[in-house]
């Protein structure tokens, strides 16, 4: 059974400004967010595995970054020192994007 990851490429409003590389953050609620945004997918063209990504407007993505973290905030890990700090880098992270692409992948496992 194949395995999924997301990672996050954060790119800058600011023209020659780096891109920011990042696991997709744990709060996001991934099956919510895929229901939200999944018919977005755009195929990577890999006919060996479903690899895809997803585009979003930097708002957009901040919005769903204070959606997701007021809920996560909720729950007894929403309020641990490090999950805090990590929200708190996405926040700032968020803050100068122009656009943000989640790019889903398939990878092995190693359980098959």
């Amino acid at each position: 059974m194949p395995a999924y990851r997301e990672r996050v490429f954060i790119c800058p409003m600011q023209d020659g400004q780096p891109c920011r590389i990042a696991e997709f953050p744990y709060w996001w609620r991934r099956r919510e967010f895929f229901e939200a945004y999944g018919h977005r997918r755009v195929d990577v063209g890999n006919p060996l595995s479903e690899d895809y990504g997803l585009l979003l407007a930097g708002w957009e993505a901040s919005a769903w970054d204070r959606k997701s973290r007021d809920a996560f905030a909720q729950e007894p890990r929403g309020s641990e020192p490090f999950a805090v700090e990590a929200m708190r880098e996405w926040e700032m992270m968020l803050r100068t994007a122009g656009w943000v692409i989640v790019e889903s992948y398939e990878w092995e496992s190693g359980l098959e």
